[in-house]
C-alpha cells in the first residue's frame, strides 16, 4: 500500500513539473510574440531622466523607451531609415540620434511626424517632431500709414510650419492675420492686414519657436545702426546701416552740409543707404538721416578729425622711402578717388625681399583731450583707408608705430573691418589692434613716446619673383572701438 501511494505520489510531481515547464515555455512564447509599443522618449542625459517630450532637434540623442522591443530590425524617423547601435538596444529601450541631415516636415509636410521602430516580431509608432531651425525676421515692408487689407511683407528666415501670426499691441490685446502666404524659400510672408491692429509687435509663432519685430501703424523714425567708414574717401562709394529708411529726403554731415535724396540710393530692404562724400567736413560730428518717420542722428562721431595721425595733407608727412609715389586721384585709373592726398606703394619686389617698398612718415598722434590718458589701449585701433588695384600674392607689410621695431604688426595683409576679407578694386577701410605696437597699457602712455614714426615696410618671403604690389594708404586714425 505504501509502494502504490509513493508510485502515485512520483507521477502528480512528475505532471506538474510538465505543467510549469509547459507554462513558462509559453510564456517565453508569449513575450517573443506580443507586439512592441513605445510608451515615451527622453533625453539620455542621466540628470533629466524624467524628460519626457515630443519633438527635439536634429543632432540630440534620445532614449525611446517601450516594451517587447527585442529583435529591432529597423528604425524610421519621418520615414527615413536611420542607423542605429543595437548593443544601445534593449527590450525596454533604443538609444539612437537623429540624423542632422535629416529631411524635416517644415519643407517636407507630407512626411509622417514619428519614430516608427520595425522588429521582428511587428512594429511600433509614435508621435516624434524634429523641429526645423527657429523662425527670424529681419525687416518688414508695408506702405505706410498701415489700412486694414494694405499688403505688408515680413522678410527673414526658417518661416516653417507657421501656427500664427499675430499683431500685439502694447496694451495687451492681439489680432491675428488669417490671410497670409509664406514663399518657397520660407524666408518672406505676405499677408493682409486685419482690422483692429494697434501699434506693438508683428509676432509670427512656429512649431518650433516664435519671434516678433516692432510695429507702428505710422512709419518709425530712423534708426542708425552703423557704417562703412566713419572716414570714408571722398567721392568713393559709402554706405550707413539701420532700419526705417522709408522716404529718405537727406543725410546732414555734421551739420555742415547736406547729400540730397537724389544723390542717395536706399536698399530695398530700408536699412542701408549708399551715398558719396562730395567733400571733407571740417569738424568732427554726426550723420543725420531725415526720412518719412522723422529724423534720427548717429550715436557715435562721425569724421573724427581729431584723431588723424597722417593723411599727408595737413596731418603728418612723408619722410623717406622707397618705391612709393603720393598720389591724387583724377577719376581715370586705380584708385579713381582720394581725399587730397594718398600715399602708393607700388612694383615688383622680387623673391625672398625683406626690405623694398618702404614708407616712413611723421604722424601728428591725437593728444589726450582727443583719446583720455586712461583709455585702454586694448579698446584701441589704428585704423586706414586702403586700395588694392592688385592681388598681393606672396607680399607682406610690417607696420610700425612710434619708432618700436620690436613691436610690429608683421605680415600684414590688409582686410576691409566690414567684410574681413581683402578687396581689390575698392577702397577697404581697415583696422590693426593698437596692442600689435606697443606694450603699454594706457592711451596716455603710449602718446608720451616722443618718437613720430608711422612706417610701412614692404616685404615678399617666398620665391615668387613675379608678384606685384600696388596699394594705396590714406587717413591713418587713431579710434576708440568702444566708441566707433
Amino acid at each position: 500500500m505504501k509502494a502504490i501511494y509513493g508510485k502515485n505520489r512520483f507521477i502528480l510531481f512528475v505532471f506538474i513539473a510538465i505543467i510549469m515547464l509547459s507554462a513558462i515555455s509559453c510564456s517565453r512564447n508569449n513575450d517573443m510574440t506580443m507586439s512592441p509599443e513605445i510608451t515615451y522618449v527622453r533625453l539620455t542625459d542621466p540628470e533629466k531622466t524624467d524628460s519626457t517630450f515630443i519633438g527635439a532637434f536634429p543632432g540630440t540623442m534620445v532614449a525611446v523607451i517601450g516594451k517587447n522591443l527585442d529583435g529591432i530590425q529597423k528604425i524610421y524617423i519621418n520615414d527615413q531609415q536611420i542607423g542605429f547601435n543595437a548593443n544601445y538596444c534593449t527590450s525596454t529601450s533604443a538609444i539612437i540620434s537623429i540624423p542632422t541631415d535629416l529631411l524635416l516636415t517644415g519643407t517636407h509636410p507630407d512626411l509622417p511626424n514619428e519614430i516608427r521602430i520595425e522588429t521582428n516580431h511587428g512594429e511600433a509608432r509614435f508621435n516624434f517632431h524634429i523641429y526645423s531651425p527657429a523662425p527670424q525676421i529681419t525687416r518688414i515692408e508695408l506702405n505706410y500709414p498701415a489700412k486694414p487689407g494694405e499688403k505688408l511683407s515680413i522678410y527673414g528666415l526658417n518661416f516653417y510650419e507657421v501656427k500664427k501670426i499675430t499683431f500685439e499691441s502694447t496694451t495687451g490685446g492681439s489680432v491675428s492675420a488669417t490671410e497670409y502666404e509664406i514663399n518657397k524659400d520660407y524666408d518672406k510672408i505676405e499677408l493682409k492686414i486685419p482690422s483692429g491692429i494697434q501699434d506693438g509687435r508683428l509676432a509670427v509663432y512656429c512649431i518650433t519657436d516664435s519671434v516678433s519685430i516692432a510695429f507702428t501703424t505710422n512709419v518709425s523714425p530712423p534708426t542708425i545702426k552703423s557704417w562703412s567708414s566713419d572716414m570714408p574717401i571722398i567721392g568713393d562709394q559709402a554706405f550707413v546701416t539701420g532700419n526705417n529708411f522709408i522716404n529718405v529726403a537727406k543725410l546732414n554731415i555734421n551739420g555742415e552740409f547736406d547729400i540730397q535724396r537724389e544723390d542717395l540710393v536706399v536698399a530695398k530692404s530700408k536699412d542701408t543707404i549708399y551715398y558719396r562724400l562730395p567733400k571733407a567736413p571740417t569738424k568732427s560730428g554726426t550723420i543725420t538721416i531725415y526720412a518719412a518717420g522723422g529724423q534720427s542722428t548717429s550715436p557715435l562721431p562721425f569724421y573724427p578729425i581729431q584723431n588723424l595721425v597722417l593723411d599727408w595733407d595737413e596731418i603728418g608727412s612723408y619722410d623717406w622711402g622707397d618705391n612709393n609715389m603720393p598720389v591724387i586721384a583724377d577719376g581715370s585709373k586705380s584708385p579713381f578717388f582720394t581725399t587730397g592726398t594718398a600715399y602708393r606703394i607700388f612694383g615688383t619686389p622680387g623673391a625672398w625681399q625683406y626690405w623694398w617698398g618702404n614708407l616712413s612718415n611723421k604722424g601728428v598722434y591725437p593728444t589726450v583731450n582727443a583719446i583720455p590718458a586712461s583709455t585702454p589701449v586694448g579698446s584701441l585701433v589704428l585704423r586706414f583707408e586702403c586700395y588694392l588695384s592688385e592681388p598681393l600674392s606672396t607680399a607682406t607689410f610690417d607696420i610700425q608705430l612710434k619708432g618700436n621695431w620690436d613691436k610690429m604688426a608683421s605680415d600684414y595683409v590688409p582686410r576691409d573691418r566690414n567684410t574681413n576679407k581683402t578687396s581689390i578694386g575698392k577702397w577697404m577701410t581697415c583696422d590693426i589692434l593698437l596692442n600689435r605696437f606697443t606694450t603699454v597699457s594706457d592711451y596716455g602712455s603710449f602718446a608720451a613716446i616722443a618718437n613720430s614714426e608711422l612706417g610701412i615696410f614692404t616685404k615678399n618671403k617666398a620665391d615668387n619673383a613675379t608678384t606685384k604690389v600696388d596699394i594705396y594708404f590714406d587717413n591713418f586714425r587713431i579710434i576708440d572701438t568702444s566708441k566707433n
